[in-house]
């Protein structure tokens, strides 16, 4: 049965979910807390660590009703709760409310931080929309003294996705001499070669062995139309597909142009004696562990991810039934012939 991909955008329009740094904040006594609050607010925090948002929404508001409405530290949680669950409005309604509760300088930090990532949110593609954001991500790290350092990752980001890479590359470089580490400084860095990463949803970069043993990286395909096909030998719609997919491969083998499947198979035998038996001789990918598709954000298969020679994401659907092939096969000549515009001289 087809899955609806429920892959959300990233903080930032236009990328993947989780760019923007949210402020981890202790549980804090304003006002003095109940057990009981104490333990519903922790009871939301488990949830919304464990990425379980929907749930922390109910949980944070339960908690702010035994504080009879009065706790700002129950609604800065269901601002970022509300946030992850795209729910932008109501997430500053959150935030307004904690500006005018509360004089604790943490929490009111953690407000500013969260009105930059629900603007960010509420802007969708629209940089202009951008210029609120970014006044809340600096007042944010001017109340922290400049101390919170994750703050300067989501206004350095803001400032590229404005197209103003000098400011937001500044920023980022900052960000990184201050010792940030982990999967942020990786991106940051990523960022500041390339900063068109922060307008537009770019593949991740990858570096893949085949099956047949063949190493594919995604330096090594710039310049090609690639159709990433996320798929697994348990998967009916996915077995469905292949022939269609086999033949988009061969009527396209002269072309600038390159389908790459990637299976989420948990052993690789069966894996291998599937392809062999339907002659599946483009690219095949065993992404043991799942690490790529974690890193591409796909929850649902199959799922095609059209690729320009440039790694942006031209098109991203799931499922397969009725139309897939045709509406893939004409996503991927428009693809080929801009390619083929683009190659002309200019007269």
């Amino acid at each position: 049965m087809k899955q609806r991909n429920r892959h959300r955008g990233r903080a930032l329009a236009g990328l993947a979910a989780g760019l923007l740094v949210l402020l981890s904040l202790p549980l804090l006594a304003d006002p003095p807390q109940s057990t009981a609050l104490t333990d519903k607010l922790l009871e939301g925090r488990g949830l919304y660590d464990t990425g379980k948002y929907k749930e922390a929404v109910r949980t944070f508001k339960e908690a702010d009703k035994l504080a009879n409405g009065s706790c700002a530290e129950c609604r800065l949680w269901l601002a970022k709760a509300l946030d992850k669950v795209g729910a932008y409005k109501d997430a500053l309604k959150n935030v307004d409310a904690v500006q005018a509760m509360t004089t604790n300088e943490t929490i009111l930090i953690g407000a500013a931080n969260e009105r930059g990532v629900a603007l960010v949110g509420q802007a969708a593609n629209d940089p202009k929309q951008l210029e609120p954001a970014e006044k809340a991500f600096r007042q944010a790290l001017e109340m922290s003294g400049g101390k919170i350092n994750s703050i300067r990752f989501s206004l350095g980001v803001t400032l590229l996705q404005m197209s103003r890479d000098a400011e937001g590359i500044a920023i980022l470089r900052e960000y990184l001499e201050k010792g940030a580490t982990g999967a942020d400084a990786e991106f940051a860095r990523k960022l500041i070669a390339n900063p068109v990463r922060a307008r537009k949803r770019i593949v991740p970069d990858f570096e893949l062995t085949t099956l047949s043993g063949e190493y594919l990286t995604a330096e090594d395909l710039r310049g090609k139309v690639l159709l990433l096909d996320f798929w697994g030998t348990w998967c009916p719609p996915c077995v469905a597909s292949v022939p269609s997919l086999r033949s988009l491969s061969h009527r396209l083998k002269d072309d600038p142009f390159q389908l790459i499947s990637i299976s989420t198979d948990t052993d690789e035998k069966p894996l291998r004696e599937f392809v062999a038996r339907h002659q599946m001789d483009w690219p095949q990918i065993w992404d043991k562990g799942q690490e790529f598709t974690r890193q591409c954000g796909i929850r649902s298969f199959p799922t095609y991810v059209l690729v320009s020679p440039e790694g942006e994401i031209l098109h991203l659907t799931s499922g397969y039934g009725l139309g897939t092939e045709r509406d893939l096969a004409s996503r991927i000549h428009a693809a080929l012939k801009d390619l083929q515009k683009s190659a002309k001289p200019a007269r």
